[in-house]
């Protein structure tokens, strides 16, 4: 009898340590569809902050920017810039925060207060950001990849994302888009002329995403669309037209 009673104790503790094992909980938490197999990300944000682009800031790009936030996994890593006429020279993060990745030794309460903490700074900071009415005067988008260039360049694990929240129209003492002719010898002039400078950024293995894109009309829309396509090709960003538009109608199509 006593032996029976030790054998049934042995079975208890031992069942009660698999309930509380943190491999258990793991396994759980990650055999979820959200987070099965994904491979973690860097995303980088870059917000226009533009006077042209006040009232976008406020409606579509707060849009995209929730459907961004609602794909965050764990182990992303969140990067949010302005697009300014100084965007170059005095650039600093108004966010980069890592979303906390499970392991097998996280204490599951632990773990949730900080990736609900981190979740909720990112968000914070980025409506903060998106509220700000008025803008600058300038807007140096070309200057601003070559800074999404110098974030990517040390990552060697995550994938590669770039969030670009923004008209897409280059304002800045030597480009005007918004007054100048967009044509194939314009373009090739400024790549050019980048080049020459090594100012053309290397968004190798970038995945390009644009929402807030606007023009006066549909033509102008089409020939900046078609610049950026350019730019981003001679950059070896992987971009698409699908994924270049006035609002942002997929991001990362659930994958």
């Amino acid at each position: 009898m006593k032996q029976r009673q030790l054998n049934l104790l042995g079975f208890m503790i031992i069942g009660a340590l698999l309930l509380c094992d943190p491999l258990n909980w793991n396994a759980e938490a990650v055999g979820k569809p959200e987070n099965s197999a994904q491979h973690p990300r860097l995303i980088i944000i870059l917000v226009d902050m533009s006077g042209s682009a006040d009232q976008a800031r406020r409606t579509v790009c707060k849009e995209a920017f929730e459907k961004i936030y609602k794909n965050l996994r764990h182990g992303d890593r969140v990067v949010v810039g302005t697009i300014t006429s100084q965007s170059y020279i005095d650039f600093k993060p108004t966010v980069d925060e890592e979303i906390p990745k499970k392991t097998v030794w996280d204490n599951r309460l632990q773990f949730e207060r900080n990736l609900t903490k981190t979740k909720e700074k990112i968000r914070r900071e980025v409506n903060k950001l998106l509220s700000h009415k008025g803008g600058s005067p300038l807007t140096e988008i070309l200057d601003s990849l070559n800074i999404a260039d110098t974030i990517f360049h040390d990552e060697k694990e995550r994938k590669k994302i770039l969030v670009i929240l923004s008209d897409m129209i280059q304002d800045s003492k030597e480009y005007k888009f918004d007054k100048d002719k967009i044509t194939d010898e314009y373009t090739n002039k400024i790549i050019t002329d980048r080049q020459k400078n090594n100012l053309m950024p290397n968004l190798t293995g970038v995945r390009v995403y644009v929402a807030g894109a606007s023009a006066a009309d549909s033509n102008t829309f089409r020939a900046v669309q078609t610049f950026w396509a350019r730019y981003f090709a001679e950059s070896r960003a992987d971009f698409s037209p699908h994924r270049y538009g006035h609002s942002l109608i997929i991001f990362e199509n659930g994958t």
